[in-house]
């Protein structure tokens, strides 16, 4: 089956209200992924605090990553089709409460397996609002650009999770109410939802295009490529966020703002690397760029293996993450152009998928890192990230071969 499928509008506009609500609702998916970015990258930068507390070993911590990815990826795949079906505003404000009374819980918590609960319903909760905010940009007339400037939202969340984690605990306060702390995020973006209007849902807005079976759809190549290359992605992301200040805290012995500043300048190139993208990738082959940027980004997860001092480490980490910065919105956006009805379906399958690098890499990296260590665990990482560039090259072939590009914006 040829990998250029019968292409739908090049965007879903979906709303006939005046531009100002767009750009209304562009602020907001933007305000969600920070919110987003922030509540999903807070564990990592207090995994130490919790291993203290509950008195485990790296092995637990990877199934507590574990449970989260379960829940995400439940959370894209039902949202996916819920979104199609009755919209996003009862999704994604279901899901931000849903967020709000786990995190709180989480902080609750008074043993280890009530942890894992409380963060397998967090996860549950992400996962939709992953979903909801990749179809919103979509939905509202944007493709790769406002894509990647959503995006640039959830790497200024992940930015700041670790700066606000490692002032939190030298402030002397301690890991439960920095969870409680951000439970109170989630619960502003539901106000502000609530006052918000959203596009249709797209099953009843594109009425003239032919829907496909689920079956059919999951076996699309294009569908099937995205997907590996973002699960790959993400093993990556997830283990780079997860792992970095456990890594830098048993190699340099730093303390926990310093531990936390490598992830800061990790996501903080990630941010800078969506700007970026977001301004030049309509020039480009999409294809091309994301596997050219799989492929910096993991050496630039092995200079930070080989490095000798924290501030090489902070540089090595800066370049994968300024590489690694457009990879997922691009992929999500040059794959869901293409369904315009069943976008909804289509971004949860990929988001799907791409929780799925969580929950598959996330415990082989922790049983490597207690039996060896976390330096050679996140080798994982490095060939995580060489695979996101190995998936994408048949549809890069297949674009050259097809001698025209689908246009990026």
């Amino acid at each position: 089956m040829s990998l250029k499928e019968p292409m739908a509008e090049e965007v879903a506009v979906v709303t006939e209200r005046a531009p100002w609500s767009a750009r209304r609702l562009a602020v907001l998916a933007i305000l969600g992924m920070m919110g987003h970015g922030l509540a999903l990258t807070l564990l990592g930068p207090v995994l130490p605090e919790i291993m203290r507390d509950f008195g485990i070993r790296e092995t637990a911590v990877g199934l507590l990553l574990a449970a989260g990815s379960v829940g995400f990826t439940s959370g894209c795949l039902l949202s996916g089709f819920l979104v199609d079906r009755i919209g996003l505003r009862p999704a994604l404000l279901g899901a931000w409460l849903g967020v709000a009374v786990s995190l709180a819980a989480c902080g609750l918590a008074p043993r280890y397996e009530w942890l894992l609960a409380a963060y397998l319903l967090m996860g549950l909760g992400s996962g939709f609002i992953e979903t909801g905010l990749n179809v919103l940009p979509t939905q509202i007339g944007g493709g790769a650009t406002l894509m990647n400037v959503v995006h640039v939202g959830y790497g200024v969340g992940a930015l700041a999770a670790p700066l606000f984690a490692g002032a939190w605990l030298q402030a002397g306060l301690d890991w439960r109410s920095a969870f409680w702390a951000v439970a109170l995020v989630p619960a502003a973006l539901v106000i502000l939802g609530l006052l918000s209007r959203m596009p249709a849902a797209p099953s009843t807005s594109h009425l003239g295009e032919v829907q496909q079976p689920i079956g059919r759809l999951v076996r699309q190549p294009l569908v099937v490529l995205s997907a590996l290359a973002l699960l790959f992605y993400v093993a990556g992301e997830g283990g780079v966020n997860s792992w970095t200040v456990l890594f830098m805290d048993s190699r340099f012995q730093v303390s926990s703002i310093q531990a936390g500043t490598a992830l800061s300048v990790y996501w903080g190139a990630i941010l800078v690397g969506r700007l970026f993208q977001g301004l030049v990738v309509a020039r480009y082959s999409l294809p091309a760029v994301v596997i050219v940027s799989g492929g910096v980004s993991a050496v630039g997860v092995a200079g930070m293996l080989i490095a000798t001092t924290p501030m090489q480490a902070y540089l090595w980490a800066g370049l994968a993450g300024l590489a690694a910065g457009g990879i997922y919105p691009n992929i999500m956006v040059y794959a869901n152009r293409r369904y315009s009805r069943q976008i909804g379906a289509v971004t949860g399958i990929l988001s799907m998928a791409a929780a799925g690098g969580n929950l598959i890499f996330q415990p082989l990296v922790g049983r490597v890192a207690e039996s060896s260590s976390t330096g050679r665990a996140m080798i994982l990482l490095i060939a995580a990230m060489l695979g996101v560039g190995l998936c994408y090259l048949p549809v890069w072939l297949a674009e050259r071969k097809g001698g025209s590009r689908t246009p990026n914006r």
